[in-house]
């Protein structure tokens, strides 16, 4: 009689491990795929655009399709670690379902502030571009020369004086650090310039104190 327990108990110890080997396996794969999907969203939060993707994005010549691409890249990625925790929802408890919303949530919250982002480089570059030209891309202005500088500060404050109800906030704050940065490279090419590319420059400084006053931009 015992002979025979002991044998049964012998068949059975393998069986009994390979069950809950299994079960510790599939919790295991479940938990795993909720922690790389939590890291994935954490990840995904701070990962905002950097200051030199902006500033690409503010210098292409056509940045229109830029961010559907991104979107599609971003969604193809999302639905690939959002498919991995579907297969083992399951397996989860009511609390880690619950932590899967909110971190579907937080996904998208995160993705729409990636496409303000976008909106905001993509209007920034149209703007700067309506007033200095596509060739004018250095942030410090370095490629504006002593033979164009004249013509660029006509186009600026030809392009101002037309647009000038249409502006935002927003937007005066970005033309005045392109005015400065303007005459700040003014400065440095001045004694380059010849009389009438001087007196050109002086009547568009004077022109755009005008403007300023007129739209009362100090006090937006």
């Amino acid at each position: 009689m015992n002979k025979s327990k002991f044998i049964l108990l012998f068949i059975c110890l393998p069986l009994l491990y390979s069950c809950n080997s299994s079960e510790s396996e599939t919790a295991t794969s479940s938990e795993q795929s909720l922690n790389d999907y939590r890291n994935y969203v954490s990840e995904f939060e701070q990962d905002s655009l950097s200051e030199v993707e902006m500033r690409a994005l503010e210098q292409a010549e056509e940045d229109n399709s830029r961010w559907e691409t991104e979107k599609t890249n971003l969604q193809e990625t999302y639905n690939e670690r959002r498919a991995v925790v579907e297969q083992n929802l399951e397996e989860l408890d009511e609390q880690q379902r619950a932590e899967v919303n909110d971190l579907d949530q937080r996904y998208n919250r995160a993705l729409q502030q990636r496409e303000r982002q976008y909106a905001e480089a993509g209007r920034r570059s149209m703007l700067r571009r309506d007033l200095l030209g596509l060739e004018v891309k250095n942030p410090d202005m370095s490629d504006v020369t002593a033979e164009n500088i004249a013509s660029v500060y006509d186009r600026f404050i030809a392009t101002l004086a037309q647009n000038t109800a249409q502006y935002e906030q927003r937007d005066w704050n970005q033309i005045e650090g392109w005015w400065n940065s303007l005459n700040n490279r003014f400065q440095t090419l001045e004694d380059e310039l010849d009389p009438s590319a001087k007196n050109s420059i002086e009547q568009a400084q004077n022109r755009y104190r005008e403007i300023r006053e007129n739209s009362n931009i100090a006090g937006r």
